[in-house]
């Protein structure tokens, strides 16, 4: 028993890390009771953590996963509710991505990937308007994940970084969540399009492996001068 206590009592990592893991790890044992006890609050948990899930690095090979996940939520729920607990997950797990790129993208086996020439003229690009960049990803049809590995390698501020994620991401979450009660599509097909899409992105997530997916998307088409 001490043994767990000690265990529990140790950093993980740095601060920030540590924060985000004991956080994580009291809203969880938190919730167990609510949604043991009210239906609708498992169902929302479930949600938040389908949001995470999509918006983790799979993100770049779910495409068209989450939106009909949030039209589908807003038939349910409010869709206040929703976009607030939509954009909380977007928020928690682009803290997590912004970390997780930023320590792959300086493994010595992406170096060529760091020196190519499509990576050092995107990230100029970035570098020029980062807080623009990131807001309009945010709720764009542009992937979002360029600018997630963009930040943490010209190390753009965290701050920043959120603030104009959340100040692109909201509008969209409320966009894609009213939609659902305004288009004639049935609720069985729209969930189908989410298993569907979830499902195509693990499996080229499983055969293509993480880091192959990240140099093939940032080395395609390199131009001349490529490392």
């Amino acid at each position: 028993m001490t043994g767990f206590a000690s265990a529990l009592l140790v950093r993980r990592g740095t601060p920030e890390w540590d924060a985000v893991l004991r956080a994580t790890g009291i809203l969880a044992l938190a919730a167990i009771y609510p949604a043991l006890r009210w239906p609708d609050v498992a169902v929302l948990a479930g949600f938040v953590c389908l949001t995470v899930f999509v918006s983790g690095p799979i993100s770049m090979v779910l495409p068209a996963a989450f939106e009909p996940m949030l039209m589908v939520a807003g038939r349910l729920y409010h869709p206040l509710l929703v976009t607030l607990l939509a954009v909380a997950g977007n928020l928690y797990m682009d803290y997590v991505n912004y970390h997780l790129y930023g320590a792959v993208m300086r493994h010595p086996r992406l170096e060529p990937a760091r020196n190519s020439w499509v990576v050092r003229k995107t990230l100029a690009l970035f570098q020029r308007s980062p807080f623009f960049a990131v807001w309009l990803c945010a709720w764009s049809p542009i992937p979002y994940w360029i600018v997630s590995v963009l930040a943490p390698m010209s190390q753009y501020s965290m701050r920043k970084y959120l603030f104009a994620t959340f100040l692109g991401r909201a509008p969209r979450v409320w966009f894609f969540v009213t939609l659902g009660l305004l288009i004639p599509v049935s609720t069985q097909v729209l969930v189908t399009c989410a298993v569907a899409a979830v499902v195509a992105g693990v499996v080229v997530a499983l055969h293509r492996g993480p880091r192959a997916l990240l140099r093939s998307g940032l080395v395609a088409g390199d131009g001349p001068g490529t490392a």
